[in-house]
């Protein structure tokens, strides 16, 4: 009785000593993750020298290992809302010229600018064409309302937006975790033991900051066209132009006179020019027919008539 009352002790003090020992454990590493900030980097550092054996660290390894920096907010662009703003105007003015410089007045006075602008007639009449412009969102609304009270009909107007919201964060979380991998690629690459592990190491290093660059110029390209609005103006001009009458300036009836004059000189010594050349170039063959046409002219002549008598 007592030989298994000493074996149920021994057991249960296993058990204590076991259990003491992995909630040592379990804090241990509790403290080494809190620190993880240092010390992952460190270890990270001096396993890399061995890339040839083990392979890269993956960039989502990279991205989980490191703390993610809650510092860093997003920009305040995504405070709110990000559309782009598209506008078609289709009008119809009394002078284009004059509108046309309006507009373009109005919207460098705005702060926007001018990206094309075309002009072309309609038959002898009418003026059309087509202004495309850009200006900031926040005077959008004002300026089409503005061109609008200055045209003689609207004949369409369309108004479309794009919210770009969603891709705008996306893009901006994606470049976090790019900059991560950026950092931890550079802090790889300073303890770098050998020539095979730099080659390696500068190689993803400039894939990460590729993207990055890919990253920020889709960003930049996001908020311009959110900061400044499209629209494109077709105008169609609404005068009629009446011709005058010509005076005597205009007409110029004496060198109208003798242009006519020199033009019918010049045409019937062509024709006269032509007609010499063409009886020469052919003599070789008119020559020979006239003097047979003659000949038999003449034989007819000298035949005897013959006279009937009653």
């Amino acid at each position: 009785m007592q030989k298994i009352y000493l074996q149920w002790l021994v057991l249960i003090a296993i058990l204590g000593i076991s259990i003491v020992l992995s909630a040592c454990s379990s804090n241990e590493y509790q403290i080494m993750s809190e620190d993880s900030g240092g010390m992952d980097m460190v270890a990270e550092e001096a396993s890399y020298s061995g890339v040839a054996n083990r392979g890269m660290t993956s960039e989502k390894e990279m991205i989980e290992d490191t703390p993610a920096s809650n510092d860093e907010p997003l920009s305040g662009a995504t405070s709110e809302r990000m559309v782009i703003y598209n506008a078609h105007l289709s009008l119809e003015v009394n002078d284009y010229h004059q509108s046309e410089a309006a507009i373009q007045d109005r919207v460098r006075g705005l702060g926007g600018f001018v990206i094309e602008s075309s002009i072309y007639r309609s038959g002898e009449q009418q003026l059309h064409g087509n202004l495309v412009v850009k200006v900031p969102q926040k005077h959008f609304q004002a300026f089409l309302d503005d061109v609008e009270s200055e045209s003689v009909k609207v004949n369409e107007r369309m108004i479309s937006g794009n919210d770009v919201t969603e891709e705008y964060v996306d893009l901006e979380s994606r470049l976090r975790s790019k900059r991560v991998v950026e950092k931890r690629l550079l802090a790889f690459m300073e303890a770098a033991e050998n020539t095979e592990d730099l080659l390696k190491i500068s190689s993803d290093l400039a894939k990460v900051q590729e993207e990055i660059e890919r990253t920020l110029g889709r960003m930049n390209y996001l908020e311009k066209n959110v900061e400044f609005s499209t629209v494109t103006l077709y105008l169609q001009e609404n005068k009629v132009n009446v011709p005058s009458i010509q005076g005597s300036n205009d007409l110029n009836t004496w060198e109208k006179s003798k242009s006519l004059f020199m033009a019918s000189i010049n045409n019937t010594i062509t024709l006269f020019s032509g007609f010499i050349v063409l009886l020469i170039g052919l003599s070789p063959i008119f020559i020979p027919v006239t003097i047979i046409a003659l000949f038999i002219i003449y034989k007819l002549r000298k035949r005897p008539k013959n006279t009937e008598t009653l």
